[in-house]
């Protein structure tokens, strides 16, 4: 299952500031292999369809150029039926990726501040930066490559201070993660990965919580309780592609389905989920009666909400989080010692499946009653998990999360000789507050512990000695130090050199960081009528190479050899030789033949001229009749 995210922001202002959402998405020739039931439309429809009234919203394909899909305009009901109608339009049809240009197009506005709107940009894009038309192999990674270091050194630090969030999802090995994740990390925004098509409209929702943020009840075998204090609530039910209907029964046992209900309740159907909202809703358990599915949820509409501090979207390996939340009652902090003593509160860690990695328990901050603070962490794995606050009031209950991103402080480049042999790891600051001075980063190499030394302020190098390059080696990294004053002690994730001839296979990596060791091969350009290749660089078979194999003496020699290749040559030339005398020979005959019919009708034809009467005699007939 992939993470759900509803968070309230910590700024109680920050309420009036409505988001304003552009989504790219990517349509180049690969798609036809990444997302071959083009699911990017079901999951455009379903953040369409979420997207809050009063925001604004766009979406723009790209691929060798970028098009305006749907307008960046106000969201409204005809804006969304519009948007489910050009949706249908999504192909995968384009020869080249060029990010630079979406991202370009989609931050139009970049000098008009806006301070009514959030902006963010939602990317979605399955293989690397492809813009170059060269033939010449050396001139398009050039070119690719110019286009690349103008995203992270130009476009970037422009989007940033423009005050735009960028949240990317990348969709299969081929993307180029590692420049997803900087420009996620470095704009605040989520960095996830798709391992397949059918986790986009969960990828794509994850994205859309970050901007447009809302609360939730739990919702526990299909129930869940509303409170007095609910004014409305959104029930978003997910089942399988046209499977079996969904039904909703209220707490009098009322059963509404989306053809017979009050009118107090709007659903919208589609083959994949329903999308029922209920104003005014009864007090007390509500049921849907469907099957289950992870991904359901209920958010609401409330008087009485949880409000959470912001949780950064990208968290570090060995840190902790600082948590603080309160509960609030028309805006308002309620302090009131009698109801806040029988409300508990815990924030959790948890995995893709639900899985609750760490929890603790949430207690009140000395000297500001109302609020309840905690400490989640360290966390010790990388990958994609959910930060999630809980409240039971006992008569009502309340969940925020959000997705997150745990990467390591540092990032891992190997470097390549042109003899393709590794010369050094480089590794490069990624966590902002880390100071240079207070890391120590040491490896395993060959069995021997070695340190890596400061290049720069922000990157260190380890040379490599000779290694075995026959098997792949795994090289375990480990950073000690401090950060703003917190020590860590960590092992991050490991480097992988790949072997000098490996096995055809394709090959994953451990972490972003590894991904810059891995060359862009000159034929990455997508095509619309054929699935991408193997990009992997291909080896020319040596035939002088001292290293070869010898001869097996138990295998014919190469003179041997040759005498067999003699003789099967001269059986053939025999056989094509007496095939031709036969063929020639059945045609002669057949020649004959042919001759003979023809002067025997010849024959014919003549002796029945002579015995047919002329024209003159059926006359003198004709005359003697009358």
């Amino acid at each position: 299952m992939m993470l759900w995210a509803f968070v309230i922001a910590s700024v109680v202002s920050a309420a009036d500031v409505k988001p304003d959402v552009r989504v790219l998405i990517d349509i180049s020739g690969s798609m036809k292999n990444n997302d071959p039931s083009n699911l990017r439309v079901p999951a455009l429809n379903l953040l369409v369809d979420l997207l809050p009234e009063g925001s604004k919203a766009g979406v723009w394909t790209f691929g060798t150029y970028t098009n305006e899909l749907v307008p960046h305009e106000a969201v409204s009901d005809q804006w969304r039926q519009d948007a489910r109608s050009r949706s249908r339009d999504i192909t995968s049809s384009a020869l080249f990726t060029d990010i630079e240009n979406a991202l370009e197009r989609a931050s139009h506005d970049a000098d008009q501040v806006d301070e009514n709107y959030d902006r963010h940009i939602i990317l979605l894009t399955d293989g690397l930066v492809d813009i170059s038309e060269a033939r010449d192999g050396r001139r398009k990674r050039q070119e690719n490559n110019e286009s690349r270091d103008s995203i992270q050194f130009d476009l970037l630090p422009q989007l940033k201070k423009a005050g735009y969030t960028v949240h990317t999802v990348a969709l299969s090995d081929n993307a180029d993660k590692d420049l997803m994740l900087k420009l996620a990390q470095r704009t605040g925004g989520l960095a996830a990965v798709a391992n397949n098509a059918e986790e986009l409209m969960q990828l794509f929702m994850q994205a859309l919580d970050r901007t447009a943020p809302s609360e939730q009840v739990p919702l526990e075998n299909n129930r869940f309780l509303v409170d007095s204090s609910i004014n409305e609530f959104t029930a978003l039910i997910f089942h399988k592609p046209d499977s079996q209907r969904v039904f909703l029964i209220s707490p009098k046992g009322e059963r509404y389905t989306a053809l017979t209900h009050p009118d107090n309740v709007r659903w919208h159907y589609e083959s994949r989920y329903d999308l029922i909202t209920v104003s005014d809703p009864d007090d007390g358990e509500w049921l849907v009666e469907t099957e289950m599915h992870p991904d359901n949820r209920v958010t609401v509409v409330s008087d009485l909400s949880l409000k959470v501090s912001d949780i950064p979207a990208t968290l570090f390996r060995g840190l902790d989080l600082d948590i603080q939340a309160s509960i609030q009652e028309e805006g308002e902090t309620i302090t009131r010692p009698e109801f806040l003593r029988v409300v508990a509160m815990d924030a959790q860690q948890l995995a893709d499946n639900d899985q609750v990695l760490k929890s603790d328990a949430m207690t009140g901050k000395p000297g500001e009653v109302g609020t309840f603070v905690t400490k989640l962490g360290p966390f010790n794995t990388t990958g994609n998990y959910r930060i999630q606050v809980n409240l039971d009031g006992k008569t009502f209950q309340r969940t925020v999360s959000q997705p997150v991103f745990v990467q390591d402080i540092v990032s891992a480049k190997v470097d390549y000789d042109d003899a393709n042999e590794p010369q050094r790891i480089s590794f490069t600051k990624v966590l902002p507050e880390l100071k240079a001075s207070d890391l120590t980063i040491t490896a395993q190499v060959n069995g021997l512990t070695q340190k890596a030394q400061l290049a720069t302020q922000e990157s260190w190098a380890l040379d490599l000695p000779d290694m075995n390059r026959e098997k792949a080696q795994r090289i375990r990294v480990f950073a000690t130090g401090t950060v703003e004053g917190k020590a860590f002690d960590i092992e991050l994730d490991p480097v992988i050199i790949p072997p000098l001839n490996p096995e055809p296979q394709v090959e994953t990596l451990d972490s972003p960081g590894e991904m810059d060791a891995q060359p862009i091969d000159e034929g990455t350009a997508d095509s619309a009528d054929k699935a991408e290749e193997d990009d992997r660089p291909k080896k020319p078979m040596n035939l002088l190479d001292p290293n070869s194999q010898p001869l097996d003496p138990s295998k014919p020699s190469d003179a041997n050899l040759l005498w067999v290749y003699l003789v099967v040559a001269l059986v053939n030339i025999g056989l094509f030789a007496g095939a031709f005398w036969l063929y020639k020979r059945f045609v002669q005959r057949r020649t004959a033949s042919r001759q003979q019919s023809e002067e025997r009708q010849s024959s014919e034809v003549s002796k029945a001229s002579e015995d047919k009467p002329s024209s003159e005699d059926r006359q003198q007939d004709d005359d003697l009749s009358l």
